[in-house]
């Protein structure tokens, strides 16, 4: 009796030790997990911030650059109606020197514009790269897991014992050798192993 109590106290502080180390891979992976998914999430964040401001700052200047053109078609038909009438082609001239140096304002500005797209549409990080480098490192930190899950199913292993107990194949061979197992004949069963 003395040495099965020993040995499912030896049993229940091996359990123990297995459960704190389910516990501990419990916490590892939501911690790794959490970690993880608050670098995507300030990745994301980042792309849909740096992305809404250029594309809010360049729809409002493409809007004011329209009208501006809007304005200058104005101006030319203008100059055009008034050539017409007075043939001053000095007047018409200074207009259209004006416009032009207007016009290629507007094309500087939108060059401007493109290149605050382009960044956008090519970030140092996208939304997709971020999502590879996430599933990547949960990848590396599933290599951790997995260790730990080893640890714990090799442990459950060690602790199931299947085998038959030594003390009960030592009585068996005891009584064979003592030749009493012919006392019972074929009674009952008894295998010597």
């Amino acid at each position: 009796m003395i040495a099965m109590s020993r040995s499912f106290k030896s049993s229940k502080s091996a359990i123990k030790d297995t459960n704190a180390l389910v516990d501990s891979l419990t916490d590892t992976v939501k911690t790794d997990f959490r970690k993880n998914l608050s670098g995507l999430e300030e990745a994301l964040f980042e792309r849909m911030a740096e992305a809404e401001k250029a594309i809010l700052e360049s729809s409002k200047a493409r809007e004011a650059m329209v009208a501006g053109i809007g304005t200058m078609k104005k101006a030319v038909e203008k100059a055009q109606r008034k050539f017409s009438k007075n043939n001053n082609l000095a007047e018409l001239k200074k207009t259209m020197i004006d416009l032009f140096s207007d016009i290629n304002r507007l094309k500087l500005a939108n060059d401007k514009i493109s290149s605050d797209i382009s960044l956008v549409l090519h970030p140092n990080m996208s939304a997709v790269e971020a999502i590879e480098r996430f599933a990547s490192d949960l990848q590396r930190f599933a290599g951790t897991w997995e260790r730990i899950a080893r640890e714990i199913d090799q442990s459950i292993i060690d602790l199931c014992d299947d085998q038959t107990p030594s003390e009960l194949i030592d009585l068996e061979t005891y009584i064979s050798n003592q030749g009493l197992d012919r006392l019972v004949g074929d009674s009952v069963n008894i295998e010597s192993e």
